[in-house]
């Protein structure tokens, strides 16, 4: 490709996804600048880049979030681009916009898709004017609980109420009559308002044990619209997602195309450019509706990559130079395979998912044919209360669906992280389960099926990590005896 604009840009993250666009970034031939506050001094993501600019502060509001610094380091080191990641000021669009106005650009949707695709009421107006399904839905009005009352029977209990902006589950309720409903309401519009800033609610038809898929889209600046498949992102707990996988292995190709077609017609009907995801819940006869747009690129979107042997980050910075979809992907390659990625977070998950910080003592990843690990850690990093407490994401591709499960099985047993306590144990009862095996999970199966989860064998994980720690030779310099994986021979 000729007549690159960028030589500098500046990631506006920390952690894992700050490493993963870093990479990126130099891969590309482009200086990239990274940010930090105090309590990622010495971080890893520091390390990579080639300038790391302290922004001091400890909390995201001191630091990831706090506009005005971010924007004096940019001017600063002259950069001509930054990348947000996901979280932090990747979907706010006043962010967007004071980069645009100081002549620096923003690698992720235009300011006005971000503002109209995150309001879910105004989303949904424009889904109706180009048909593409949504559950039946209605705008709260909080000062008439008649017409409340009215618009939850018209539509059917139980009807779920959700904040109009934002996710993550904040401003929802899930309410099953109307004695309930008004309390309900008053409760998600304040949460909404905190959380968001924005009260505004709407009340749809809550859908028994529906699958969560998101379409993955990107386009450029000339109004060209593709998609790179879907992904299934059932097994959450507390509105995240915990493992996610590509393709959907159960969907039927019509309803494929009919989902990816749906993806690409919003897309293109608000003149979406760069990366983002269409999600869609589905029941159990593949009717699909539309549930939001994330405007960012996707904590998930390794699987991806990995299915169709693509670069989403690299082509969101190519797109945001200028190139259009056709000079990035002259030929679209076809997906291949099956991946599914773990997020390994620093939390209980017996203890109700509660985060765990603390220092990792020691750190150990299995390498391995068609594994990946994208992590912000090392060996002798601390994991803080300040921020999300995500250690890594492990992304794993077979030729089957069956054979990366297994993968993805050898690939948490064969992972040390020693300090403090994390999932791994829990996300490997997950996927031994039948119905998971099966594929036979909704976006409420962990609650329900694995709520109340203990620790299956905890002293003999304990007694296995002690024995890698000797292995490994820690504290004496000695590299690691990892266990040959049996993929490394394919």
């Amino acid at each position: 490709m000729e007549l690159r604009k960028f030589r500098t840009v500046m990631i506006l993250n920390r952690g894992e996804i700050a490493c993963r666009l870093i990479q990126a970034c130099q891969e590309l031939g482009l200086r990239a600048v990274a940010v930090y506050s105090d309590a990622d001094r010495g971080a890893r993501h520091t390390e990579l880049a080639d300038v790391a600019v302290g922004i001091g502060g400890t909390s995201p509001q001191e630091s990831y979030l706090h506009l005005e610094k971010l924007l004096r380091v940019a001017r600063e080191q002259r950069v001509d681009a930054v990348h947000p990641g996901y979280g932090f000021l990747s979907e706010r669009a006043p962010a967007a916009e004071a980069f645009l106005e100081a002549g620096i650009q923003w690698i992720g949707p235009r300011p006005e898709s971000i503002l109209l695709l995150g309001d879910k009421l105004e989303a949904k107006k424009v889904l109706q004017k180009h048909d593409i399904p949504t559950a039946p839905w209605g705008e709260v009005d909080l000062r008439d609980g008649k017409g409340l009352r009215k618009l939850a029977h018209e539509i059917g209990f139980p009807v779920l109420l959700k904040a109009a902006s934002g996710g993550g589950g904040k401003g929802m309720r899930l309410v099953h009559d109307d004695r309930d409903l008004e309390e309900a309401a008053h409760a998600a519009a304040r949460e909404a308002a905190s959380a968001f800033g924005n009260a505004t609610l709407l009340l749809e038809k809550y859908l028994h044990e529906p699958r969560h898929v998101e379409v993955q889209i990107l386009g450029d600046r000339t109004g060209s619209v593709t998609h790179f498949g879907e992904r299934e992102c059932s097994l959450q707990r507390r509105h995240q997602k915990v493992i996610e996988e590509a393709p959907a292995h159960w969907l039927s190709e019509d309803t494929r195309k009919a989902m990816c077609d749906a993806a690409t017609r919003l897309a293109s009907a608000v003149g979406y450019e760069n990366a983002g995801t269409v999600e869609f819940l589905v029941d159990k006869n593949e009717n699909f509706y539309f549930l939001e747009v994330n405007s960012r690129l996707q904590v998930e979107h390794s699987v991806t990559e990995a299915v169709w042997g693509v670069d989403l980050v690299k082509a969101q910075i190519l797109i945001a130079e200028g190139f259009t979809l056709q000079e990035i992907f002259p030929e679209r390659p076809p997906p291949r395979g099956h991946a599914i990625q773990a997020r390994i977070y620093a939390e209980d998950a017996a203890r109700g998912f509660a985060p765990c910080p603390g220092p990792l003592a020691l750190v150990e990843w299995p390498t391995a044919v068609g594994v990946r690990v994208d992590t912000g850690v090392r060996s002798g990093s601390s994991i803080t209360l300040d921020y999300d407490p995500m250690v890594a994401k492990m992304t794993v591709h077979a030729e089957s669906r069956e054979r990366a499960i297994e993968k993805m099985l050898w690939c948490l047993r064969h992972t040390v992280l020693l300090g403090t306590t994390t999932n791994v144990n829990y996300l490997q009862d997950i996927l031994q389960r039948a119905e998971v095996r099966e594929g036979k999970t909704w976006v409420k199966f962990l609650e329900q099926k694995m709520g109340g989860w203990k620790d299956p064998a905890p002293e003999t994980l304990l007694a296995r990590h002690a024995e890698l720690v000797a292995a490994s030779g820690a504290g004496a310099g000695v590299k690691s005896a990892r266990t040959p994986s049996p993929w490394e021979a394919l």
